[in-house]
């Protein structure tokens, strides 16, 4: 977003909330912080919070920030998949192991 579409969000929002007066400082954050932001997204969500607030926002009301696609979901499902798998080999190649001899007479199971 450039600045200059940072100064017509911030107009819009001292217009429709009398109350709210920007200082410099807070100007300048909301350029550090909207220069990554899409200016269409920002200002949808703007219009929303006006329509369901009384109060001005606050920058983290309206922020829409771009995140990178991934795969992760995908990823995790291989994950869980593979998971699946060696625990079900595991439980398959495991010999059940007969009980230490200062557990049996704690153990309801019996001793191999």
């Amino acid at each position: 977003m450039t600045k200059e579409e940072v100064v017509k969000l911030l107009v819009l929002v001292e217009w429709i909330y009398p109350q709210c007066i920007f200082k410099n400082e807070t100007i300048l954050q909301w350029f550090k912080f909207c220069s990554e932001m899409d200016y269409e997204k920002v200002m949808t969500k703007l219009k929303n919070h006006i329509r369901k607030s009384p109060f001005p926002p606050a920058i983290t009301d309206i922020a829409v920030f771009h995140f990178e696609e991934n795969d992760f979901p995908k990823t995790l499902q291989e994950w869980m998949k593979e998971g699946h798998e060696r625990n079900k080999c595991e439980r398959n190649n495991t010999i059940q192991n007969s009980i230490p001899d200062w557990l049996v007479e704690y153990s309801t199971r019996k001793s191999i």
